[in-house]
């Protein structure tokens, strides 16, 4: 990986982006990065930098998350992380179900409620649950042209419409053995991805908006907050999986959506700013993650703190 400082970067890179009104319009500009040659924590700030609305920093930072879980993704390929299921609330009732076959696979069938960018991503890290009563959970690297597989679009969200999501759908798909990642599909995988999810993503939103700040001239205070913010998150994404790691990115989140709030504020001042109106209507993004981020937090903070 090649060396890279977020402040020194930020503040030289040009504020100009091109207007990236569909999907393709972002990948074409996301596939223009080093991939390969940086950090996934280099590609969330850049990749947000570089977004010209809060949709695809939101990209960016998820698939930033997805490297950082999974370093085996390389390319330009886009992944996928499929865990929610419609009217499920706990991992435990996933109906997600796998199975082993008679040659020595696996089949696979169920339903996944929400996946991004069904038309552009190659291959997705299910969430599912061994056949039977009680069945643990595992997680599975489906490619997304599998046998089986198929989408059902979602009505474009209120929020970030230009992201596109679907239902998916998995009819006895049968894979390789080898598809099947080893460890437990709740605490090795999902669980700290929900972590790593918040943390780049926040990351890539601090990057919008420090170049729509510095496009705009926001004041030079604003635009520290924002870069400082930028430099913890990188201080805590080398420990996130760490109890002491989920109690600081729990604080830092909390002042990210701090530094988004004010955001809002400084665009208020220009209602006839495109980029503004865009903000405005997204800005339930300022609370993705802001209850399980918390209850993360609070789990992490009772871990460290000495019994009473």
């Amino acid at each position: 990986m090649s060396t890279f400082s977020p402040v020194q970067w930020c503040l030289k890179a040009s504020v100009d982006v091109p207007v990236m009104e569909t999907a393709d319009d972002w990948l074409a500009n996301w596939r223009q990065l080093p991939l390969d040659e940086l950090s996934p924590f280099a590609l969330a700030v850049m990749g947000g930098f570089q977004a010209d609305r809060a949709a695809w920093a939101f990209s960016a930072g998820y698939e930033a998350a997805l490297r950082a879980m999974f370093p085996q993704i390389s390319g330009g390929g886009l992944h996928g992380f499929s865990l929610s299921e419609e009217g499920i609330r706990s991992p435990r009732d996933l109906q997600t179900l796998w199975q082993a076959d008679d040659a020595g696979g696996i089949r696979l069938s169920g339903n996944k409620g929400w996946v991004p960018l069904p038309e552009h991503c190659e291959a997705y890290f299910v969430v599912c649950r061994a056949s039977g009563q009680d069945g643990a959970l595992s997680v599975v690297h489906m490619p997304a042209t599998a046998d089986g597989v198929s989408m059902s679009p979602r009505n474009p969200a209120a929020f970030m419409p230009e992201l596109p999501a679907a239902r998916m759908q998995l009819q006895g798909v049968v894979l390789d053995a080898s598809a099947m990642l080893p460890g437990d599909g709740w605490t090795d995988y999902a669980r700290p991805f929900g972590a790593l999810e918040e943390l780049y993503v926040s990351v890539a939103l601090m990057g919008y908006l420090l170049r729509e700040g510095r496009a705009r001239d926001w004041p030079q205070a604003m635009l520290r907050q924002l870069l400082a913010a930028i430099t913890l998150l990188e201080r805590i994404a080398t420990e996130a999986g760490s109890d002491q790691g989920l109690v600081l990115l729990a604080g830092a989140t909390e002042w990210v959506r701090t530094l988004m709030t004010r955001a809002t504020a400084q665009w208020a001042d220009q209602p006839e700013d495109a980029g503004g109106q865009r903000w405005a209507r997204d800005q339930t993004v300022q609370r993705m993650w802001a209850a399980a981020g918390a209850r993360r937090g609070d789990r992490a903070w009772q871990a460290l703190s000495p019994s009473e």
